[in-house]
């Protein structure tokens, strides 16, 4: 049996593209980065300001925590 290895290629039959998908590779992640920034932000800012304004109630005396569960029935 005779082996035939003339119909064998090593290269690729396209060219390869290697600088073209790299460089777009992360071309939107500073706007991910920068609404992320912005939206944690602002998000921390308002639980901060909530907990800030529940903080100055209970420090006043206006906000009164009752358990139910600590008066006498009866």
């Amino acid at each position: 049996m005779r082996d035939d290895f003339d119909n064998i290629r090593a290269e690729r039959e396209t060219p390869y593209r290697t600088a073209a998908t790299s460089s777009n590779k992360y071309a939107g992640l500073w706007k991910q980065l920068a609404i992320g920034i912005v939206v944690g932000h602002l998000s921390l800012g308002l639980i901060g300001t909530v907990v800030w304004m529940v903080a100055a109630q209970v420090l006043v005396g206006d906000l009164q925590i009752v358990a139910p569960w600590s008066e006498k029935q009866g």
